[in-house]
């Protein structure tokens, strides 16, 4: 288990698929930012979606769902 999901699941006591679907939301969107050349929006996309800081922004990139 990612530990962004671990950190959701947790901290806002939502489910496993509640907390896969909201960082696969959090992915898109930041993909859309990067495609369109928003960098800056693109690297806040942790805390704007998933309320966390900077740092888990590698793992939202390469870190797996599940």
């Amino acid at each position: 288990m990612s530990k962004i999901k671990e950190i959701l699941m947790t901290r806002d006591g939502i489910s496993s698929d509640e907390a896969e679907a909201l960082i696969s939301e959090a992915k898109e969107v930041m993909q859309e930012y990067i495609v369109e050349g928003d960098i800056f929006t693109a690297e806040n996309i942790c805390q704007e979606y998933l309320g966390l800081e900077l740092d888990y922004l590698i793992e939202l990139i390469e870190g797996e769902v599940l």
